[in-house]
């Protein structure tokens, strides 16, 4: 695998998993507008859960590229001047909200 990011597992259809490279995050929307409001972790670790199992062995459909893994800990590696409550270096923990 050339070159450096994130190295992620994306499903690629039923029992058929690749490990890919994307690249880091940076605090800015997809659009190219800076994101002020944000934070970045170093993921540490990360979860495959029940939901994560059923879209591998095709009993829920999933996108084809969807990266596995919704709960995670992390270091915050970079906070947006907006963010009042989350500094750099603190640990964190998140996780798959349902609203």
């Amino acid at each position: 695998m050339a070159g450096s990011g994130n190295r992620v597992v994306t499903f690629m259809g039923p029992m058929k998993m690749e490990l890919q490279t994307f690249d880091y995050p940076k605090l800015v929307a997809p659009r190219g507008k800076k994101v002020n409001h944000g934070a970045i972790l170093k993921i540490v670790t990360t979860n495959i859960r029940g939901s994560d199992q059923h879209i591998y062995h095709g009993r829920f459909a999933g996108p084809m590229g969807t990266v596995t893994g919704h709960e995670m800990t992390g270091e915050v590696s970079e906070v947006g001047p907006d963010v009042e409550f989350i500094k750099t270096g603190e640990w964190l923990r998140g996780g798959l909200s349902h609203q």
